[in-house]
């Protein structure tokens, strides 16, 4: 079976795993930890997600590419992840499809990211087709370390972005 993946934010607090824009006023210090990974790209939390007509912030977001092999091409590529990271490994079904969409992450940088064409809908079932490592990562991967920069973790992989939040009491976690 195919999983969704969000990594355990540290000084995780409570039992509910909350958007971003829900961490500012509720956990303010666990919010300013968080918005550290925009530094330099912090208009991209302000962007408008069509469909579920909420911000990039409002939601959670989940990849349905296993950590092992984001791991593996960060290795491949030339960079030894220095730190073990865990992830909530979370069942497709307990995303709602009506409050979820899939974020392919297009390739071309010169296009709209958030045009609607970059969007599909989210259905548990078919959550695998999004599961493989895409070639893009792993060229991105290989460009950003050959510069000597730190590359992002899930860039050009889908994300599927879920307006609601989730009860993480009883999920697993794994550590990659």
């Amino acid at each position: 079976m195919v999983s969704l993946y969000h990594s355990v934010p540290e000084n995780v607090q409570g039992h509910i795993l909350s958007p971003l824009s829900a961490l500012k006023e509720k956990y303010p210090d666990i919010y300013e930890q968080q918005m550290r990974k925009y530094v330099g790209r912090e208009q991209i939390t302000q962007q408008r997600i069509p469909i579920l007509d909420c911000l990039w912030n409002d939601v959670l977001h989940f990849v349905a590419v296993n950590p092992k092999a984001v791991k593996e091409a960060l290795i491949e590529a030339g960079r030894n992840p220095e730190v073990a990271m865990s992830y909530y490994q979370v069942d497709p079904k307990l995303i709602e499809p009506k409050n979820a969409i899939v974020y392919l992450y297009p390739y071309a940088d010169n296009k709209d990211p958030m045009n609607e064409e970059n969007f599909v809908p989210y259905h548990p079932d078919e959550i695998a087709k999004f599961s493989g490592m895409p070639e893009a990562t792993k060229e991105y991967y290989k460009g950003t370390i050959e510069k000597g920069e730190r590359p992002l973790l899930y860039h050009r992989i889908p994300h599927i972005l879920y307006r609601g939040t989730i009860d993480i009491t009883d999920l697993p976690i794994i550590s990659v």
